[in-house]
């Protein structure tokens, strides 16, 4: 234990040199128990919050040290003892919980050792925007990142033991959002809405680190063609404008102190993709056979 932990001091430390908002650890980053204790045992052994044990208070330093949030998984304990819940837990830049997140679809030899369900999405609002998280196999369950979308999520972080490949480009894409994933070993990522990789971990460089602006929207093509070129006109450098056009979208970032992209695109009337999406559906309905 004492020696996995000095490892991981020496992680956090390392990455804490970029200044970062927010460090991510891997899913079940520590286990205080063998991996064929018995359930009775690893509900023992497994954090009770928000006093937490000996993985709680270490995670809580670091956070305070570097002045980071940090989101860490591993195993907490129901206040029932019914079972164990697999957590990312957030810690804020003085080392405090800031919010809990548990595990909403365990797999089934989690379920079966007795890991609870979590009840849903969580979005926590931090100094640098509105985050939430999500646990290796949850990728899997689209409805679980559609609330999230639903919730405002400008960020979300996946604590993995698997990479998720593609499939965490395709849920920033559909979910319009960013999403950063910590992951054992190489693949961590760090993907734009657009579905892009910003960063991404090797053999070779296993801590990775991207500025990104949360201030941002996706809006569809459709319609918003001269407001977009109007706002650009209006906030020139302090607006920031791509065009993705196999997509068919455009990516619309405030670069500006005091007008956020919502004002903006408030402003000019520009109709954001779920908007047009939606509209999309009430005019077909109009137009269907009586």
């Amino acid at each position: 234990m004492q020696n996995a932990l000095a490892q991981w001091e020496y992680q956090i430390d390392f990455a804490s040199l970029d200044k970062p908002d927010i460090i991510l650890i891997p899913e079940i980053f520590m286990q205080n128990v063998s991996h064929s204790a018995s359930q009775a045992e690893r509900i023992e052994k497994a954090d009770l919050l928000p006093e937490g044990g000996e993985i709680t208070k270490f995670v809580s330093r670091k956070a305070k040290e570097h002045k980071t949030y940090i989101f860490a998984s591993y195993w907490r304990k129901d206040e029932k003892e019914r079972g164990i819940y697999n957590s990312a837990v957030l810690f804020d830049r003085e080392g405090k919980i800031a919010g809990v997140y548990d595990k909403m679809f365990p797999t089934i030899g989690e379920l079966e050792y007795g890991t609870i369900p979590g009840d849903g999405a969580k979005v926590f609002d931090t100094d640098f925007g509105r985050i939430g998280a999500f646990i290796c196999f949850d990728l899997n369950f689209d409805e679980l990142l559609e609330d999230y979308h639903r919730k405002g999520a400008e960020l979300l972080c996946m604590l993995s033991a698997f990479r998720g490949g593609f499939m965490v480009n395709a849920a920033a894409l559909r979910q319009q959002l960013f999403i950063a994933t910590s992951t054992p070993g190489e693949n961590s990522v760090i993907v734009d809405p657009l579905g892009r990789t910003l960063a991404e971990s090797s053999a070779y460089g296993r801590i990775i680190f991207s500025k990104i602006n949360l201030d941002s929207q996706i809006v569809h093509i459709d319609y918003n063609v001269e407001r977009v070129a109007n706002l650009k006109r209006k906030y020139q450098e302090y607006v920031s404008i791509e065009v993705a056009s196999p997509e068919a979208v455009y990516f619309i970032s405030s670069l500006h102190p005091e007008v956020s992209v919502q004002d903006m695109i408030k402003e000019f009337e520009i109709e954001i993709r779920d908007d047009y999406f939606a509209r999309a559906r009430r005019e077909r309905l109009k137009y269907l056979p009586k």
